[in-house]
């Protein structure tokens, strides 16, 4: 009975100490509220109201003032405008007015004001020709050439050809003769003879008479032209075939329009030129080329080219003028009508006389 009795009693004392050391320790009733801590909640919040507040307008309004009055001052009307553009500060704000007025001085230096100089000073185009038109031929002179055909694509010498002039009082006279020499007789090829006379003007050569005589198998084609240039007309064509037909101004002969561009060396490009031949009165396109070096018996010469552009099927004529003697032609070719070289004339000598 004694032990039955003292068990629950142990049982109790037990109990006991322990509720007593677990109250005195005071582990784990106290760790939820030593963790929450409330003073980094605060910090947190006082942070996140400074980052609202930084003002950006200001620098905005400083960058985009400065480059709009650099804009007024290249266009200064901006700045007297009742409305001004869209793109420029309002003209009546005082900060556009003063940043205005400094760099006008400085851009109008650069203003350009010198481009119509430049436009003036522009070739006149195909009349620059026609102004240079003050000189005269020398009142005597003449070419002699070598008269070459092509045969197999090179050249053979069959005659001579001589050219003179005669320019006095305002007046000219301009003549060629062509002959072949030694077995050259016998082809179907004979004399060749052009005349051409007219006035010398202000203008260059106008002729007024030309005439052809060119003997085939020994029969002779004429004809001529009749430059009326009171009445602006030109009759022409064989003795019996004649034509009439408007006379442009500037329009020339087969022989003298060689020797009118040696008055006025056009220049480079394509000119447009009414020339007759005593059979057919056409306007000619003519290239003039850049200048280059030919191969002569006078030497080697700094030449002019002028090419009759090749029309199908018809015969065109180019013209070397040589620079060291007054632009005259020293070489002369005749192209066939399949554009291969037909004949060649190329000078061996120049004689020139004033009196």
């Amino acid at each position: 009975m004694k032990r039955a009795r003292a068990t629950p009693l142990w049982t109790a004392l037990l109990l006991s100490a322990l509720a007593h050391a677990i109250t005195l320790s005071g582990g784990w009733l106290q760790l939820p509220q030593t963790r929450a801590d409330p003073p980094p909640l605060m910090a947190r919040l006082e942070l996140a109201t400074p980052a609202i507040k930084p003002p950006a307008p200001a620098p905005v309004i400083k960058r985009t003032a400065k480059p709009r009055a650099t804009t007024i001052a290249v266009a200064p009307a901006t700045l007297r405008s009742d409305a001004p553009a869209p793109w420029s500060l309002p003209a009546s704000e005082p900060v556009a007015e003063a940043e205005a007025s400094a760099p006008i001085a400085q851009i109008e230096p650069r203003s350009p004001e010198p481009e119509p100089v430049v436009l003036a000073n522009a070739a006149p185009s195909t009349f620059a020709p026609e102004l240079a038109f003050i000189k005269t031929l020398p009142k005597r002179g003449r070419i002699a050439y070598d008269l070459n055909y092509y045969l197999s694509d090179a050249p053979t010498l069959v005659g001579r050809t001589v050219q003179t002039w005669e320019a006095l009082d305002n007046t000219y006279k301009l003549d060629s003769l062509s002959e072949t020499v030694g077995l050259a007789r016998l082809t179907r090829f004979g004399p060749r003879v052009y005349h051409s006379s007219g006035t010398v003007s202000e203008r260059g050569l106008q002729p007024e008479r030309f005439t052809a005589k060119v003997v085939i198998r020994g029969k002779s084609d004429d004809s001529a032209a009749a430059f009326d240039w009171s009445n602006h007309a030109l009759q022409f064509g064989r003795p019996t075939e004649q034509q009439n037909a408007a006379l442009p101004s500037g329009s020339q002969d087969l022989l003298s329009f060689m020797y009118q561009l040696s008055l006025a060396p056009p220049p480079r490009g394509r000119l447009q030129m009414p020339i007759t031949n005593g059979v057919r009165f056409e306007r000619y396109e003519i290239d003039v080329l850049d200048e280059e070096i030919i191969t002569t018996p006078l030497g080697n010469l700094r030449a002019l080219p002028v090419k009759q552009v090749r029309r199908q099927g018809r015969e065109s004529i180019e013209v070397w003028l040589a620079a060291e003697y007054h632009y005259l032609p020293v070489r002369i070719r005749v192209m066939n009508r399949d554009g291969t070289p037909g004949g060649e004339q190329i000078a061996t000598e120049i004689s020139i006389g004033e009196k």
